[in-house]
């Protein structure tokens, strides 16, 4: 259908969008892209992180395989190896390699381990499965890559289970799926790490013409500023569904939220996304998010209608997040910056424990904040950002391997992450994406070697 409603900000995003003010740039790279920094290689020659591992595109894929503590012993790095195998062959056509099939062919050797144990061969097996499903959608977006596009124009589901099915699939997290709660709150939480995903793709979906674009879904096509805060509140309030009334992590829905939110780490640092660019164009957007209720709690089924008809859930649970005030000084542009953050008390402690860096804590939320407050420009804001990208990818990194990647560090950055949703930064980052949103091609974000 073609998208409507467009207002407001959106309006004026899409209006650039359409007279070329993108100037035929697209964020989806068909270049890998590596790290140089020097931290970043001391972190690879420290933790042997050769090959495919050395890209940050692929390594972020060990942060979360590692954290999700399913297990205590070798099991837990033969699971990340499924999340990394994933990683890896999704994008492995962005390096151009001749040799993709045989890539496969030792992929599936490095999983078929001698007396693997049957939890593992059945995980190994949803994720072959899953993987065939990308595959099947790959080859189908090959047939189509001809195809022109209008920039204006999306693929969406009319029904909501149907969707979610389609989209908890499209995840490609199946190695996780035991890890899931039983039932519909399991697929639930599959789906959401697509939905997160497709926030970030907004407008690159609408270009490339991508099947099942999760924010159009929910919003029936409509761009416009209600239309987008209520799909975005609904987001949230589904995140909110792993939390205690108190903000607490349910122990049954650690796994899934650390894939979920390491989703908006990858983002800030593969070849593939340009998010901080994307919001130094909506940073504005943030306001409109602070003036909802973001801390209702509740699943997919509490909020849309079958028919995908937003709703107000009856009832709903609630999440009190306990907050404590964080001080910060930061440098950017030559000037120094100091205040207070109001940040969820877990992930204060976790700062000053020495489990969570305090450079990620200024990178993902402080640094964003000055730009809202205008308290540096968006030219300082992406030059600071792109300076430290990859050194803070390689921090994160680094912090995790320090700590063994525990429960106290990996918790610290789910909240870090949720901070940034109950902010509206993942909304400006939508918004933004809407630049993107120009004439192209179909499945054009990516080559295809089989099609």
């Amino acid at each position: 259908m073609t998208v409507h409603g467009e207002d407001g900000l959106v309006r004026e995003i899409l209006q650039r969008a359409r007279a070329g003010a993108n100037q035929g740039r697209s964020t989806k790279s068909s270049e890998v892209s590596g790290c140089t920094h020097p931290l970043w290689r001391q972190t690879m020659n420290e933790h042997g992180l050769r090959g495919t591992a050395s890209y940050p595109t692929f390594s972020v894929a060990v942060l979360g395989g590692l954290s999700t503590g399913e297990f205590g012993d070798w099991r837990q790095d033969y699971l990340a190896t499924l999340i990394y195998g994933f990683y890896v062959e999704y994008n492995v056509d962005m390096s151009e390699d001749e040799h993709h099939n045989h890539f496969v062919r030792d992929l599936l050797l490095l999983w078929d381990l001698p007396d693997l144990p049957s939890e593992l061969r059945v995980r190994r097996a949803h994720q072959l499965a899953d993987m065939a499903f990308i595959d099947a959608k790959r080859k189908s977006e090959a047939a189509l890559r001809a195809v022109p596009t209008s920039g204006d124009k999306a693929w969406v589901f009319r029904d909501r289970d149907l969707w979610r099915d389609f989209k908890a699939c499209d995840s490609a997290m199946f190695g996780h799926y035991l890890s899931s709660v039983p039932g519909t709150t399991g697929r639930d939480e599959l789906m959401l790490t697509g939905l997160v995903q497709d926030w970030a793709d907004l407008g690159p979906d609408l270009r490339y013409g991508e099947c099942a674009q999760s924010v159009l879904t929910l919003t029936r096509g409509s761009v416009s500023t209600t239309a987008l805060i209520e799909c975005y509140e609904r987001t949230v309030w589904q995140f909110n569904a792993a939390f205690t009334p108190g903000a607490a992590l349910k122990p049954e829905r650690f796994p899934l939220m650390v894939i979920i939110m390491d989703v908006c780490i990858w983002q800030a640092s593969d070849h593939r996304h340009d998010i901080w660019r994307y919001f130094a164009i909506a940073s504005s957007a943030c306001a409109l998010i602070q003036e909802r209720d973001l801390y209702k709690a509740c699943q997919l089924a509490d909020c849309y209608s079958r028919e995908l008809e937003p709703t107000v859930p009856t009832s709903p649970a609630r999440v009190s997040v306990p907050r404590r005030p964080w001080r910060y000084e930061v440098t950017v542009a030559g000037r120094r910056h100091s205040g207070t953050l109001e940040l969820h008390a877990a992930l204060v402690d976790a700062v000053e424990n020495g489990w969570m860096p305090m450079a990620s804590v200024e990178h993902f939320l402080v640094i964003p904040r000055l730009l809202v407050l205008r308290a540096i420009s968006p030219g300082e804001f992406l030059a600071h950002m792109d300076q430290h990208t990859c050194e803070q990818h390689a921090i994160i990194v680094r912090a995790g391997y320090r700590c063994d990647f525990n429960r106290q560090f990996t918790t610290a950055r789910i909240l870090l992450v949720m901070e940034q949703w109950w902010s509206g930064i993942n909304f400006a980052i939508g918004i933004g994406s809407l630049i993107e949103a120009q004439p192209g091609q179909t499945a054009q974000d990516r080559l295809h070697h089989d099609g």
